[in-house]
């Protein structure tokens, strides 16, 4: 469903990303790596929102583009800002983005309980915290039922009940001819529902393969 052929990103005289090429099927693959690994610059380029300095990024059988309508359509990206109006409350800015993307008008109140935001959905995203606003930012990918979810550490700054509301979501949404990459520097919280694993390192894929026996159980 992802086809990554060659990708080279270069910022100045950093290479963030060398050579990588890829082949991501259906299901959810966690992407590893520890800090400067590259794979916050991966995903934003599976999402289309960086040019590769070389090579190629197909995703659903599109060429990737942000400034793709049909491909955003596919597409749910949380990066490490939320991508929300802080001085909306949560409610408001899910409402708005339901409405840009065409999603039925229960969906925002559906993905806040799932992630057990529903007594913040009156607070002002300026005032969630850290961990509030991470959750919030999944809640805006998983919006519109995307066929291609891609997070970039969904489970920053959260608690053991909020990681699992977080797990518990990520697994309702998964279904056949859907494909999720889950960018975390710790495989715990991802690893047990996740059908691969792909390790960067200093931009180079140091592994990638499938899980064996993967049920979709969630994580604890």
């Amino acid at each position: 469903m992802i086809e990554v052929e060659g990708l080279t990103v270069v910022f100045g005289r950093t290479t963030a990303l060398d050579s990588v090429t890829l082949s991501i099927g259906e299901g959810v693959t966690g992407l590893f790596g520890q800090n400067g690994s590259g794979k916050s610059t991966l995903l934003r380029t599976m999402a289309g929102l960086q040019r590769p300095s070389s090579g190629s990024v197909v995703v659903l059988g599109r060429a990737a583009a942000a400034r793709d309508e049909a491909f955003a359509r596919e597409i749910g990206y949380a990066g490490h800002a939320t991508g929300l109006y802080p001085s909306l409350t949560l409610a408001e800015n899910l409402e708005l983005f339901a409405a840009l993307h065409g999603a039925p008008s229960g969906r925002p109140a559906e993905v806040m309980e799932a992630l057990d935001l529903s007594p913040r959905a009156r607070t002002p995203v300026a005032e969630l915290s850290a961990g509030l606003r991470r959750r919030a930012a999944v809640a805006r990918a998983l919006l519109h039922d995307p066929r291609v979810l891609l997070l970039d550490e969904p489970y920053a700054n959260l608690d053991d009940d909020a990681a699992a509301a977080v797990s518990a979501a990520i697994v309702a949404w998964r279904r056949p001819g859907r494909a999720a990459v889950i960018a975390t520097h710790g495989a715990k919280r991802v690893k047990p529902y996740a059908d691969a694993g792909i390790i960067l390192t200093r931009g180079r894929v140091q592994i990638a393969g499938g899980y064996r026996g993967a049920e979709g159980a969630v994580a604890p």
